[in-house]
């Protein structure tokens, strides 16, 4: 996958333009969820910025546990306390990620595969961190 980005989000000195949500399986169907802002010109940017940058998949970011990641373009600090986020085990032994209001265009849900995918792509393009 070739990256069509001049400078990676995680290397941009501007300001935070979306909220990352980051979904983890704590056991007992329970799901954990941590906010953080994030930067980008979209979702995948702000989703490749949470995975790369300062406290990234490497550290907070976890891997293991991992259920899903949902982005939300713009800031706003009530999404971020209590993102309106409903998550279900699903049959094939996923979980299956619902938003609830606002407007759905500016969300996206991203599967834990989808997320370990991308992580993947940026480290062979980009090295660890």
């Amino acid at each position: 996958m070739t990256f069509t980005w001049e400078v990676p989000p995680w290397q941009r000195d501007e300001n935070c333009t979306h909220m990352a949500v980051t979904l983890t399986d704590v056991g007992d169907g329970q799901i954990a969820l941590n906010s953080e802002s994030v930067r980008g010109e979209n979702a995948v940017e702000a989703l490749s910025d949470l995975l790369m940058g300062p406290g990234g998949a490497g550290g907070m970011v976890p891997l293991s546990g991992l259920s899903g990641v949902v982005v939300k373009r713009g800031i706003d600090v009530m999404w971020m306390a209590q993102p309106p986020i409903q998550v279900a085990a699903n049959a094939e032994g996923g979980w299956d990620i619902a938003v609830q209001g606002g407007d759905q265009l500016d969300v996206t849900a991203f599967s834990a595969e989808h997320t370990r995918e991308l992580l993947r792509r940026l480290q062979a393009e980009y090295g660890s961190r």
